[in-house]
């Protein structure tokens, strides 16, 4: 009986410290001893802040693989991009990441098994998809000029921007057709149609579209480009992302003066503004419970990671501002 109750008392301890486990926030940051950008990670209260590399590169646009184990990045020595690998807990990987290839805007779709990227490795821009399992990776895009892709959360479907008409258009790739019907046009207009995010359930997707004087009007049309409605188009408004739980649509817009988040609900009303900082938010990202959003705050030479109670709006500098900390990202 004692060992039965030892047991026990051991189990139930693992089970609430699972629970109790915090999530982490990955960002870049030149709080270096070389003055270069790099990947850090740290809790959502901003404790146990630690750095994981030390290139001799600036490194930035960290994203955490759904089951917390790894992260991708971007690296840059001014000329090219590449992209990197490191596993979290994995002090071997930290001093020397694993390169996967050419590319920035690094994508995992939900389930982890794919990661998408741009890239002009080939001296023409093309999106990628690589499986994380085998490290293969083809293209996916139509040869033209693509750009902002984003998986459906189901990861049968991409969204992204293609220039194969002359200005950006919205397409829906279907990835499980390989007919040459595969791609669809869903937006096109005489602007330009960037920005695109499937709802979670799939059946919207919010995206910007851009007049010639490169402001940007936040609109929201079904999975087949059909009714348009228009959420913000006072100021300049882009980067919609969605809430997990797909209850609410959050954006930047400078509508008030500076670039800051506001969000709104699923339909695209209630619009509502979320930050009021006197810099710029540049990156925001969402927590997995759709409770809190982890913001970059970008000033002149400095800018600080904070993180918000979208119900509340009660929000907390995790970082100082005394470096260059950028593009944070929650783990899912």
């Amino acid at each position: 009986m004692y060992r039965l109750s030892i047991v026990l008392t051991a189990f139930l301890i693992t089970i609430s410290c699972l629970y109790s486990q915090k999530k982490l926030i990955a960002f870049s940051s030149d709080a270096t001893k070389n003055d270069k950008q790099q990947i850090f990670i740290m809790d959502e209260e901003g404790d146990n802040l630690q750095q994981l590399t030390f290139m001799e590169i600036d490194c930035y646009s960290p994203k955490i693989s759904p089951d917390g184990k790894t992260i991708v990045f971007c690296a840059t020595n001014r000329l090219s991009d590449y992209l990197y690998k490191i596993t979290l807990g994995d002090s071997a990987s930290y001093k020397s990441p694993l390169f996967i290839d050419g590319g920035v805007d690094p994508v995992f779709s939900s389930d982890g098994s794919m990661l998408m990227y741009r890239s002009e490795k080939d001296e023409v821009n093309n999106l990628y998809i690589m499986d994380m399992a085998t490290g293969e990776s083809y293209i996916i895009s139509d040869g033209s000029l693509a750009t902002h892709a984003e998986f459906s959360h189901d990861g049968t479907k991409v969204v992204y921007s293609s220039t194969l008409e002359q200005n950006f258009d919205l397409v829906v790739l279907n990835l499980l057709d390989t007919t040459d019907k595969a791609q669809t046009t869903i937006v096109a207009t005489k602007d330009a149609e960037i920005y695109g995010a499937f709802s979670p359930d799939g059946l919207k997707i919010a995206f910007a579209s851009f007049d010639i004087n490169y402001r940007g009007t936040l609109k929201m049309c079904d999975d087949k480009g059909k009714n348009v409605k228009v959420i913000s188009s006072s100021g300049n408004s882009y980067n919609p992302k969605w809430s997990p739980d797909g209850k609410s649509l959050a954006f930047i817009s400078n509508k008030a003066g500076n670039f800051n988040i506001y969000v709104c609900d699923s339909d695209g009303g209630g619009v509502r503004q979320l930050t009021s900082e006197k810099g710029n938010v540049v990156e925001f990202d969402w927590s997995s419970d759709s409770r809190k959003i982890v913001f970059d705050n970008q000033s002149t030479g400095v800018s600080s990671i904070w993180v918000i109670d979208v119900e509340k709006g009660s929000k907390q500098n995790l970082t100082g501002d005394k470096a260059n900390n950028i593009t944070p990202t929650f783990q899912r």
